[in-house]
C-alpha cells in the first residue's frame, strides 16, 4: 500500500530531529534522529466517464481542496 498522492506524486520526506543541547560547538555534533513525515492523504470515489464504474484513488488534501473547488 504505497502513501503516496494519485494525482500530484507527493510522498513522503525525510525529517531530522535535533536534540535541544544546540549552544556554540555542541550544534555541529548534536544528536540527530531521522524519521519520515507522511502526507495527510483521503481516500476518494470517482466515477469514470458516464458508466456506473467508479475507481477508489488518495489524494491528499491540497488536491481534494483543489478539486472540491472547481
Amino acid at each position: 500500500m504505497s502513501r503516496t498522492c494519485d494525482i500530484c506524486s507527493k510522498g513522503y520526506i525525510t525529517v531530522t530531529n535535533i536534540s535541544h543541547k544546540q549552544s556554540g560547538g555542541w550544534a555541529k555534533r548534536a544528536p540527530k534522529t531521522k524519521s519520515k513525515s507522511y502526507p495527510n492523504l483521503r481516500n476518494l470515489r470517482v466515477n469514470i466517464g458516464d458508466s456506473q464504474s467508479s475507481l477508489k484513488i488518495k489524494i491528499c488534501t491540497r488536491c481534494y481542496r483543489t478539486l472540491r473547488n472547481k
